[in-house]
């Protein structure tokens, strides 16, 4: 995500966009040694406390970009064939979770899985509002 979808500050940007480098690193580095592994580990703690508030100013929706993705995910609840791709996107873009496999590990499913439902929600999202589109705002989804 872009510091600007987030609502980052201007000055927090540079040091910001050091930090995922990091977590990059710690997660697709194959043998770290102890100091790239410290480093890494505190980019990631960097990260996580630095975008903390952002998260929470982020659970309660206003106008933004962010906003409204996260009430059209959590609209996807309203139909039980879409819970999973609901949970599989919230745990792994608004709860804050590390990786795609800790998110999995948070929603108790295989990582496969996890990943399907997660490939399936973008395309939920999209639909629903092609459907409001073609039958008006009060249409259930299909």
């Amino acid at each position: 995500m872009t510091p600007d979808v987030l609502g980052l500050d201007q000055e927090d940007r540079q040091q910001v966009a050091h930090w995922p480098g990091g977590v990059t690193e710690f997660v697709t580095g194959p043998v770290l040694t102890p100091e790239r592994r410290r480093h890494c580990l505190d980019c990631a703690e960097q990260l996580e406390a630095h975008l903390a508030p952002v998260v929470e100013r982020r659970r309660h929706p206003g106008d933004d970009l962010v906003s409204m993705l996260r009430t059209a995910v959590d609209d996807l609840a309203r139909d039980p064939r879409r819970a999973r791709a609901r949970e599989a996107l919230t745990a792994g873009y608004f709860s804050g979770a590390p990786t795609q496999e800790a998110a999995a590990r948070r929603l108790g499913l295989p990582y496969g899985t996890y990943r399907r439902h997660l490939r399936h929600g973008p395309d939920l999202l999209c639909e629903a509002p092609w459907q409001q589109e073609l039958h008006g705002p009060a249409a259930e989804p299909s």
